[in-house]
């Protein structure tokens, strides 16, 4: 008997590939009717998602390399990437891929990871966690047409026609403007990061322009994005800061510890300052008051990058082309007692 595919589950539904994989998954990218009549062809096929997945990518490897960025080691970036990296893990898994999760450049030897991993026939594709790939990476990359989906980080200056999963940044750092503004804020500080990589860049640039639209303005202090130096920061400007009403921490550690240092000044949190994080790690329901932040939808972010990924494998596999998207997912505040 052929074995079912979530192509012919497509083609009775009348949907997309993606569609299919998205009930399968439980996303909630795709209405309750859709699943409901996805899943029941799925039942009367007998089909099983893990045969299926594996059937549908004829693989040497059966393996998808994942690629983190070097500061992953860093309290600031390991925080969000470990939870984006866990839906990932999760999404794999139910296709029956395993990962091997690896860095651009080997820091011992130099040596190229990427490349090594695809020559070495190690994995069937990439999904790809860096801000900057290198232009060697990239070039080799299209020239052996390996597929790969870039995440997380919005497109950059080398990655053009290849598939980009993303947050729309603007987007949270206006809706953390809108809420403060609705909240009867008029006085701002936006601890910002320093270093003004892409994605902190566009959080300032959506809180700033929303901000001074309304007819206020935002008074700039910079940090790096560790919660040690936000407090520093704040704690050195504490006088100052005092004056305002309302503080957006560029994530969750600065606007912690932004919090912190104003608590060691004797302030209260909201009655003396409504504050905002980004990123909606744990520690905003461990702090005292719980922190309001930016829901990054790291579930959507692992879902379509790992179905973007898919379908390139069995594109590639059939000989066809498959157009290249840059997909932006919108960003959800979640309100707690901070603000």
């Amino acid at each position: 008997m052929k074995q079912v595919t979530i192509k012919d589950i497509a083609e009775i539904a009348g949907v997309s590939f993606s569609t299919v994989s998205r009930c399968l998954n439980d996303s909630s990218l795709v209405s309750d009717k859709t699943k409901s009549k996805v899943n029941k062809i799925a039942d009367d096929l007998g089909f099983e998602f893990n045969a299926g997945a594996r059937s549908m990518i004829t693989s040497r490897a059966g393996t998808v390399g994942i690629i983190m960025p070097e500061q992953y080691k860093e309290s600031n970036v390991n925080v969000y990437h470990s939870m984006l990296m866990n839906k990932l893990r999760t999404s794999l898994e139910k296709a029956d891929m395993d990962l091997i999760v690896s860095h651009q450049q080997n820091h011992y030897s130099g040596q190229n990871n990427i490349i090594r991993l695809v020559t070495r026939n190690k994995v069937d594709g990439l999904i790809i966690l860096l801000e900057d790939l290198s232009e060697e990476s990239c070039e080799f990359l299209e020239k052996k047409s390996v597929p790969f989906v870039c995440i997380h980080y919005p497109p950059g200056k080398v990655v053009q026609d290849q598939d980009v999963v993303y947050t729309d940044h603007y987007m949270g750092g206006r809706l953390v403007a809108e809420h403060l503004l609705k909240k009867g804020n008029q006085t701002f500080v936006l601890i910002a990061e320093e270093e003004k990589h892409l994605e902190y860049r566009q959080r300032e640039d959506g809180f700033c322009d929303t901000i001074e639209k309304a007819g206020f303005t935002v008074n700039r202090y910079y940090s790096d994005s560790s919660f040690d130096a936000a407090r520093a920061v704040v704690s050195s400007n504490i006088e100052e800061i005092k004056e305002y009403d309302a503080l957006f921490g560029s994530n969750d550690l600065m606007a912690l510890g932004a919090m912190q240092a104003m608590r060691d000044a004797g302030m209260i949190m909201p009655a003396d300052m409504s504050v905002v994080g980004y990123d909606d790690t744990e520690f905003c329901l461990y702090n005292n008051p719980g922190l309001t932040s930016i829901h990054q939808p790291r579930e959507e972010l692992a879902h379509i990058s790992c179905d973007r990924l898919f379908m390139q494998i069995e594109k590639m596999k059939n000989g066809e082309q498959l157009l290249k998207k840059r997909i932006s997912i919108q960003p959800v505040l979640v309100p707690r007692e901070s603000s």
